[in-house]
């Protein structure tokens, strides 16, 4: 049980920070996550498109996700699988951190954020 609180408190703490930065915008939360991740590097887009598949029905599940999680309104939680959960958080935070990374102006050494990528999928909670 304290997993998945721990995958739920991260999953919502870090979809706050990207409503929060775009907070002055006025967008709706999928369209501020679409934003977040139109200004991730192209590289960095295609990597999650090849790890998520269609990034729009992704922003869904994780806009859907937050709604159930947040207001508890939504019949069923879009990822209720807390593997997929876990998955689904784990990309949503790596994207972040280079999110991140990128505004602080701080250079991203491509190979060695791969196999950081690869080594956040394989790793287990």
């Amino acid at each position: 049980m304290k997993m998945i609180l721990s995958i739920i408190h991260k999953v919502l703490n870090r979809i706050l920070g990207i409503e929060s930065y775009f907070r002055n915008e006025r967008l709706t939360l999928r369209d501020k996550i679409n934003k977040f991740i139109e200004e991730l590097p192209e590289s960095y887009r295609e990597l999650l498109s090849e790890h998520v598949g269609n990034t729009d029905d992704w922003i869904g599940k994780l806009v859907s996700t937050r709604v159930f999680l947040t207001h508890g309104d939504r019949e069923n939680m879009a990822v209720s699988n807390p593997y997929k959960l876990v998955q689904m958080t784990k990309k949503f935070g790596f994207m972040v951190r280079i999110f991140i990374l990128q505004k602080l102006g701080i250079t991203i050494d491509k190979p060695k954020i791969l196999n950081k990528f690869k080594n956040v999928l394989t790793t287990h909670y």
